[in-house]
């Protein structure tokens, strides 16, 4: 079982490893607290259930449930059950660089979408295979498998051209355009990368030489949202989860360290986005806390 201390420690330990398999989890790291991975995270459901946020939406994970967490895009743990058990399995920041051309011919697209869908007993099964094979790998040195960073790339590649297969048999409920598909993918990594270089929509329009017209209309039939509602939905989550992470950071610090030149301009568009000011949004974070601390005093009293 895994306890939020191993699995911090584990997850440090991952750019050596490039692969890192982790059995029998049954909690989150944090729950109610956004946070982040430069990796790319696979999990498979063996028994009870969670609810997070993954970029803005809502999602739930139950028995059998394949998830696949891209690096670097935000999910904020809601719940779990007391039977939760969960196989995990992370890519390294650099692995994933590397492998992403195997990914992307699995169609990568698919996972900004709609991270996770449900297969079945038998399929599962096969997946647990392959993982077993995985991580026979991953402890493996590279004095003892000479080729192991070869075989890790062909396993990870076996691995998604099942996961695909077994989303395809699912038939997932995704906008199949795959040239639609393909744009919003590229969009989801620039803005990851390129968030506090810029908010604008003309600047990816650009990077993706389309207009700004089509790049729009294309972001909205794909998630149904505007290309700026999602880049302003995706900062101010990036500015919550330093907000709340970094008590120890002023505003126009924070403002800082997610882009903006001065406090003012990043209240404004916070407010702008969420209805609160960053100040406004600590004190109602500070609220909360109160109120739990005194539930459980109440309690243990």
């Amino acid at each position: 079982m895994e306890n939020s201390i191993d699995f911090k420690k584990k997850i440090s330990n991952i750019k050596k490893s490039e692969v890192l398999v982790l059995r029998n989890v049954t909690h989150f790291p944090v729950y109610n607290r956004e946070f982040e991975i430069p990796h790319m995270v696979v999990s498979l459901v063996h028994s009870g259930h969670a609810r997070a946020i993954y970029d803005m939406h809502e999602v739930s994970f139950g028995k059998n449930e394949l998830t696949v967490v891209m690096p670097n895009h935000i999910l904020l743990p809601l719940e779990s059950s007391e039977d939760y058990n969960v196989t995990l399995f992370f890519l390294s920041e650099d692995f994933v660089k590397e492998v992403k051309h195997c990914i992307l011919s699995h169609d990568y697209s698919k996972f900004h979408t709609s991270p996770s869908c449900v297969i079945t007993d038998k399929q599962a099964e096969k997946l647990l295979k392959m993982v077993d094979v995985l991580e026979i790998i991953c402890g493996s040195s590279p004095a003892s498998l000479p080729n192991r960073h070869q075989l890790l790339i062909y396993m990870v590649d076996v691995i998604y051209e099942f996961v695909n297969s077994f989303r395809v048999a699912q038939d997932v409920n995704i906008k199949h355009n795959s040239r639609q598909s393909a744009l919003f993918n590229k969009f989801c990594d620039l803005l990851a990368k390129h968030y506090k270089e810029s908010r604008e929509v003309i600047f990816y329009a650009e990077m993706l030489d389309l207009t700004p017209k089509y790049f729009s209309r294309v972001i909205f039939e794909t998630v149904g949202v505007t290309a700026g509602e999602w880049i302003d939905e995706y900062v101010t989550a990036k500015a919550k989860h330093v907000l709340r992470t970094r008590p120890d950071l002023t505003a126009q610090d924070v403002g800082r360290n997610i882009g903006f030149a001065d406090a003012a301009t990043f209240s404004r568009y916070f407010k702008r986005v969420s209805g609160l000011t960053p100040k406004q949004y600590r004190d109602g974070l500070n609220v909360v806390a109160d109120a739990q601390d005194t539930d459980s005093l109440e309690a243990e009293a």
